[in-house]
């Protein structure tokens, strides 16, 4: 979420802003809502498949009430459900890899490279090593 912040505050490559946020945390919901409307999905991941199912949940609630035509993000599990969930109602993704992961895809991102309509890495290496990927230069 730091890395989505900052490329918000980059108004020069970031013209537009977003009519809706979804995070996984409540701390960063309060902040998100002086923005624009706020949801907190929560997190899961496959060690607790009762957690990942709400999020599930969640997401489909979120979806049908705001109906997003795109989804940027920086990505989590979590924000990789609610990317799919988007994606069955046509909503097209943009999936920015974590730039922490330096020599191989997050686990999320190895799931959304298959969904994704634009998926960047932050490294160049990343980018060379996967035709579906595209390096666009790092956020941080």
């Amino acid at each position: 979420m730091n890395q989505l912040l900052l490329l918000l505050e980059q108004s020069d490559q970031w013209p537009l802003q977003p009519d809706f946020y979804v995070t996984t945390m409540p701390q960063l919901s309060e902040m998100l809502s002086k923005r624009g409307r706020a949801y907190v999905i929560g997190e899961c991941n496959r060690h607790h498949p009762v957690e990942t199912l709400k999020v599930i949940l969640r997401a489909f609630r979120i979806v049908f009430k705001e109906r997003p035509g795109l989804i940027i993000t920086t990505g989590s599990m979590p924000i990789a459900m609610l990317c799919l969930v988007s994606k069955l109602f046509g909503a097209k993704v943009v999936w920015v890899d974590s730039v922490a992961n330096t020599e191989r895809f997050s686990m999320s991102g190895r799931l959304m490279i298959r969904f994704a309509d634009l998926f960047l890495t932050q490294w160049p290496e990343l980018a060379e090593a996967n035709p579906k990927a595209e390096y666009a230069g790092e956020i941080i």
